[in-house]
């Protein structure tokens, strides 16, 4: 059984998706974590909805062998028989109207027998199409008001994609909130949750050699890397449908741009961030009409066709993207992101050129690594030792692996403590979500009017050539591989 907590609200969370592979890979594991870290109050429960007849016993399997499953860790008695009497499972078709008459029943007996409020979260682990009408039908049985014996309301977890282009995403905000304020829902981002994430806003604001110097005077450009090695797996229906551009760059990597180029907020509480990232995102400019060809790049590997089935597939695996920022602090700093699957590595991280005019060879770098080997990189320029004046580049590095210890909890399971927290910081506001979607639909539309060729890439490359020559021509490179971030084979002192 968790030990108790004072920090986290005793609650029921409900998962529409309990048996799918997100809850399977990533829910129920952090579920598992918190609790046993003693950070789930003991009168927590868990109840997983699916239309499958799994059991208790089943699920209970699953968590045991995904957190098993890197052989370093083993499961506690005490924990999983927590879970085995905490976890209840309801076979229902969520989009039948009198079934939620059976859930409500089921929350309603839980908190009877618990005697004391509990916080109902709701997470909908499930297609995106179906997100409207699950929420509907909860608000059609009074669920999205809150527990019976207290004040608290009903919390709801969504996660990407909140709708697919800038109108579906303003039908969707409005639909849910017919049920749900704005104060309850809780959109995912769960890059957001990265430790190195977090870690942006401490680098930029506590720092004064980055407080003061990230703007257009000291700053050339700004790049943006989130690669993966595999292709698209399992994902054939939902890439086909959404693309690399709707799947990645229009939640992650918006999210990252703002966090990177934000003012300072006046506090920093959840509202301050959101502000300052809300204002931010309204300034970034997408690529002008007549420079779609030239500023934007969309690429398939070459095996993809064949994956789907389809060989007229025109679906972007990789698309890299030149923006400004129409500011006083950015303005004429290009900042360049990109995405892409079936790469050379699986790479994420923020690069930060400064500018050098007088010795353009000798630039400092800042690299914010995400992921991989998590850390911060600042290259510097020195003397090289003897009576030559030759220079010379180093590097001054942070690694979390090496340089903190302590407990650091993945991303979903900081989601999930957040929103028993009441904490909405690492969430995303409906203001932020329709911001990034004025940015990336002119670019969806000028493809759909094939306005930017679809080039093709070979399986473990780098990409389209087309994206070299897009930061190029402003006078730069992509970096992921001239910095040697926090390699894993680094000694320990034990």
């Amino acid at each position: 059984m968790p030990k108790p907590s004072t920090d986290l609200q005793p609650a029921i969370i409900t998962i529409f998706g309990i048996t799918g592979d997100l809850a399977k890979r990533y829910l129920l594991p952090s579920l598992y974590r918190l609790a046993d870290n003693g950070l789930l109050s003991p009168d927590c429960k868990i109840v997983g909805v699916t239309r499958s007849g799994v059991t208790v016993e089943e699920i209970l399997t699953r968590i045991k062998k995904s957190v098993e499953s890197d052989g370093s860790t083993k499961c506690q008695e005490s924990t999983m028989q927590w879970f085995k009497e905490s976890l209840s499972i309801i076979s229902m078709d969520i989009t039948n109207n009198a079934e939620y008459k059976i859930l409500k029943n089921k929350l309603d007996a839980l908190e009877n027998k618990s005697g004391i409020c509990l916080l109902r979260v709701f997470y909908l682990a499930i297609p995106s199409a179906m997100f409207a009408p699950v929420v509907d039908k909860l608000g059609e049985q009074g669920l999205n008001k809150g527990c019976q014996h207290g004040t608290h309301e009903s919390r709801l977890l969504i996660e990407k994609p909140f709708g697919y282009d800038l109108q579906s995403a303003k039908e969707l905000i409005v639909r849910l909130q017919k049920s749900f304020t704005e104060d309850q829902i809780y959109r995912i981002d769960h890059y957001l949750a990265k430790e190195t994430v977090q870690n942006i806003l401490a680098l930029r604001f506590n720092n004064p050699i980055f407080s003061e110097t990230f703007n257009s005077k000291h700053i050339s450009h700004i790049m943006i890397t989130a690669t993966e090695s595999i292709g698209i797996e399992n994902r054939v229906t939902f890439y086909e449908q959404m693309g690399a551009m709707r799947d990645f760059i229009q939640s992650h990597l918006l999210q990252l741009v703002a966090l990177t180029t934000m003012d300072e907020p006046k506090n920093m509480d959840a509202k301050s961030i959101h502000q300052q990232k809300e204002i931010i995102l309204n300034s970034i400019l997408p690529p002008h009409a007549d420079k779609m060809d030239v500023e934007t790049v969309r690429g398939q590997y070459k095996t993809y066709r064949k994956e789907v089935g389809d060989v007229k597939s025109l679906t972007e695996t990789y698309v890299a993207i030149k923006l400004s920022i129409n500011n006083n602090r950015w303005r004429g700093v290009p900042v360049f992101i990109r995405t892409g699957k079936a790469l050379a590595e699986k790479v994420n991280e923020i690069t930060i050129i400064y500018n050098n005019p007088q010795k353009p060879k000798h630039k400092n770098i800042l690299v914010i690594r995400i992921q991989p080997n998590e850390g911060i990189v600042l290259d510097l320029t020195i003397k090289k030792p003897g009576f030559k004046d030759e220079l010379q580049h180093v590097q001054m590095d942070f690694c979390y692996q090496q340089k903190l210890s302590g407990v650091q909890y993945t991303a979903y399971e900081r989601v999930l403590a957040d929103t028993l927290r009441g904490d909405k910081t690492l969430f995303v506001t409906s203001q932020e979500v329709l911001a990034s979607w004025r940015i990336t639909s002119p670019i969806l539309e000028a493809w759909a009017n094939n306005r930017s060729a679809l080039t093709f890439y070979d399986n473990g490359s780098w990409g389209p050539t087309a994206a070299d020559k897009l930061v190029e021509s402003a006078g730069a490179s992509w970096q992921t591989d001239i910095l040697n971030i926090c390699p894993i084979n680094f000694n320990l002192k034990k």
